[in-house]
């Protein structure tokens, strides 16, 4: 019993990671195609008052496409990097995908002219679940919940005025 119990586990898991994620893809590349988005700036001032502030500044943009959220990009500036965080939202506004690129802004000589791409990573979701993870860096945190940072940056969204 313990053994067929496994083996359903094991298949189970196989299918989770086996998703197709053409439709995501398919749904990033259309969400990119779209010419008249809205775009609302969140500056690095609202972050700063609410307590986040990095060395670099904090920026957020929403892209709104008839009056609907369809993607978000969050910049992070740290000391020594920039973190710049794409996170694409289905029609029915749940999240389906996020890119997020690394990218080194120092090196021994001081500031670099231009920054250099360092990794990125993609992530796909299906109905709240992670489906799959691509060229995700050794050094990216483990921890970091895409799903929940995406509902918080809507919510600065919205506040936002």
């Amino acid at each position: 019993m313990k053994s067929r119990f496994f083996l359903f586990l094991m298949v189970c898991s196989g299918l989770a990671s086996g998703q197709d994620i053409k439709p995501i893809t398919k749904a990033v590349a259309e969400i990119s195609q779209i010419k008249n988005y809205k775009v609302k700036t969140v500056p690095n001032s609202y972050f700063t008052d609410q307590g986040k502030t990095t060395d670099n500044g904090i920026e957020l943009k929403g892209f709104y496409s008839n009056g609907q959220l369809r993607k978000m990009e969050h910049f992070a500036g740290l000391s020594a990097w920039n973190i710049v965080t794409q996170y694409f939202l289905s029609e029915k506004g749940e999240l389906i995908f996020v890119y997020s690129k690394k990218y080194r802004t120092l090196n021994e000589n001081g500031s670099m002219k231009k920054p250099e791409k360092i990794s990125e990573a993609r992530y796909y979701y299906i109905r709240g679940k992670l489906v799959k993870k691509l060229k995700v860096p050794a050094e990216q945190d483990p921890e970091t919940n895409y799903l929940y940072e995406a509902k918080i940056l809507e919510e600065d969204l919205r506040r936002y005025k």
